[in-house]
């Protein structure tokens, strides 16, 4: 018996957690005006889960702050009448943040607007089409063809360089180049690449021969929603 009561309090508190936890996120599934609960000088997290691609504020600027890092926004509102956030994700959708002062707050709002079957399996195939089209040396139909080269990524075992950027109004595909640092073979380590917007990401070989031998660099395809 004291088992049970114990149990049936642990499933209560849990619930009380969940549904405090609950009350303070706040999903958006679809694109437009979004009411944001709000506390003046308490940072809220905003996630977007498809990147960010612009951002305008819609009145006082200096009444919000906004802080943004790889596609999680930290808005702070400063004033009694903070400005509207407008955010245009990475793939060209809106959405007008209106920060509502009060003593109830959305801790963290996750935009992830669902996606139907039919729109994602289209996304999926137009996604392997341009990568496909990337790795065969052939521009894909539509882009516009800009030499960009530059390290964009590198640690101590890799460095990764921009070679060719294929431009879409929606997509960017990149030609990058991969080259080992080590003085060991390394597994390119595609898996661990997490740019802003990734699509899709492939490498002409799995293995890198070590630095300064033939085979230590390597072709990387790349889609990004832009």
């Amino acid at each position: 018996m004291r088992m049970n009561r114990w149990f049936m309090v642990m499933i209560l508190i849990l619930g009380i957690i969940h549904t405090a936890y609950a009350q303070q996120v706040k999903h958006v599934i679809e694109e437009g005006s979004v009411e944001v609960r709000a506390v003046l000088g308490r940072t809220i997290e905003v996630v977007v889960a498809s990147g960010v691609s612009s951002l305008v504020r819609s009145g006082d600027m200096s009444s919000l702050k906004v802080e943004h890092v790889s596609g999680h926004l930290f808005v702070t509102p400063l004033a009694k009448d903070p400005a509207e956030l407008i955010v245009i994700d990475g793939i060209g959708r809106s959405y007008r943040l209106k920060f509502m002062l009060g003593q109830d707050f959305d801790e963290k709002v996750i935009i992830a607007p669902r996606v139907n079957a039919n729109d994602r399996a289209e996304n999926i195939v137009a996604t392997i089409d341009f990568i496909r089209e990337l790795a065969s040396g052939r521009a894909p139909a539509g882009t516009v063809k800009v030499v960009r080269e530059g390290v964009i990524f590198e640690d101590e075992r890799v460095r990764i360089s921009s070679l060719i950027i294929y431009e879409k109004p929606d997509i960017l595909g990149y030609v990058l180049r991969a080259e080992n640092l080590l003085d060991q073979s390394l597994v390119v380590p595609v898996e661990q690449l997490n740019f802003q917007g990734l699509l899709a990401i492939t490498s002409e070989k799995d293995i890198l021969s070590p630095v300064g031998a033939k085979g230590s660099q390597g072709f990387l395809y790349m889609v990004t929603a832009r």
